[in-house]
């Protein structure tokens, strides 16, 4: 029992930090793409293809999940999201940002489908809702908090600085990931 407490806390962690700092970029990523001279037309896109990539490669995920493990897939997608956030900085092109949506699609599956399916693994029949609804309220408040300070942010560091400390923050929540311990 003490184990699975530990793995909640674990990955309560590590989620609560992407959760945060994905409150602070993610409301602005709009006029991010509209910065980048996409219309309202190729933000659809975008999300249209990130959208698609997720729902294939979350079967995969899941079914590999399941042989391999949830931690690796968990710790791979942190770093892969991390990886991402900072091309975030470089893109020049719709075309780029199209691409990069579809390896976050990609990155965003794999840490969901290994979220929940570790959320299973770990959490008593019993009282699973409620540890589910605490675990979804603490992250759900973190980013709320952070959405009342993305626009200062973002106003007085600009697109860039974001992008580079949501790498480093995503990079950095992948430490409590490995302490979790899979039997």
């Amino acid at each position: 029992m003490k184990l699975k407490l530990d793995n909640f806390r674990y990955l309560l962690i590590s989620s609560s930090m992407i959760g945060f700092i994905t409150g602070i970029w993610g409301p602005f990523y709009t006029l991010y793409v509209q910065n980048l001279g996409g219309s309202l037309e190729n933000f659809g896109i975008a999300f249209g293809l990130l959208t698609i990539s997720s729902a294939i490669t979350s079967y995969i995920a899941g079914r590999h999940s399941d042989k391999i493990g949830r931690k690796p897939f968990l710790i791979a997608s942190n770093l892969l999201g991390a990886l991402l956030l900072i091309s975030y900085v470089f893109i020049t092109s719709v075309l780029q940002l199209f691409l990069v949506q579809i390896l976050v699609g990609v990155s965003d599956s794999i840490w969901l489908i290994s979220e929940t399916a570790l959320l299973g693994d770990i959490t008593k029949k019993k009282s699973r809702g409620r540890m589910l609804g605490e675990y979804r309220s603490i992250i759900g408040i973190l980013q709320g908090v952070a959405m009342l300070f993305g626009g200062f942010l973002v106003g007085k560091m600009g697109f860039d600085a974001i992008f580079y400390l949501a790498a480093f923050v995503v990079g950095i929540s992948t430490i409590p990931l490995l302490f979790i311990k899979e039997r």
